[in-house]
């Protein structure tokens, strides 16, 4: 175990459990636009690979031209928004493991490929806004120009220079995907790989993750 001073959340499968607030936005968003809904395990795979949502609508309609991809992750996320993120609930012991990091003096990050305001509206919704240092997403200005995760941009343009930090030996990355993992091996930082959410278990174990929980409640285990 190491005394990590900066930890950095995924958001989705980590945090919060939103899997059916993202498998009840599918549905609306396909007959919008008068194409038949995929199939459930079809819809369960993107989710499982945590892939941002225009690559996720590119994999479920191959059909569509970038400017329609566009276009759907809007309508999605309009969805989303207005609805969908009250299905969204904390996974078990994280409003208590937030304050437990705060009072400890560590800075607590989100850093997710989801929109930026579905983000900051489920967590203000969820009480775990006053948690968090930094929260970034999909349209965050900071993040602005940047490619997304498993790009490690967003950390070492963003977050290291944010905290006033040269390097990532005291960052400790908690995700549920391959992606997380991946962004964590591209910052050259320690990851926690959380096996009770959405990510395939083979792909997430093929990168090597420093630690496994299957539970939020084990993290501060881990966490001096």
């Amino acid at each position: 175990m190491k005394p990590y001073s900066l930890i950095l959340f995924d958001y989705d499968g980590t945090l919060c459990d939103s899997r059916q607030a993202i498998l009840a936005t599918f549905p609306p968003t396909f007959a919008h636009y008068g194409v038949p809904v995929p199939p459930l395990p079809e819809l369960e795979a993107v989710v499982s690979k945590g892939l941002v949502m225009g690559e996720a609508f590119q994999v479920l309609n191959p059909a569509l031209s970038i400017d329609e991809v566009n276009e759907w992750v809007t309508t999605y996320r309009a969805i989303y928004d207005q609805d969908a993120y009250r299905l969204v609930e904390c996974y078990p012991g994280a409003k208590d493991l937030m304050e437990h990091l705060v009072e400890q003096g560590k800075h607590v990050v989100v850093i997710s490929n989801k929109g930026i305001r579905s983000i900051e509206t489920s967590l203000d919704y969820l009480g775990l806004t006053p948690y968090v240092s930094l929260i970034l997403g999909d349209g965050s200005p900071l993040l602005r120009g940047m490619p997304k995760k498993p790009s490690p941009e967003s950390y070492t343009k963003v977050i290291l220079p944010h905290f006033d930090l040269h390097s990532g030996s005291s960052t400790l990355m908690i995700g549920d995907t391959s992606m997380d993992l991946q962004y964590a091996n591209n910052c050259a930082i320690d990851s926690c790989w959380a096996t009770y959410g959405f990510g395939d278990p083979e792909a997430c174990r093929s990168l090597h993750p420093t630690y496994e929980i299957s539970s939020l409640l084990q993290l501060k285990k881990v966490i001096q």
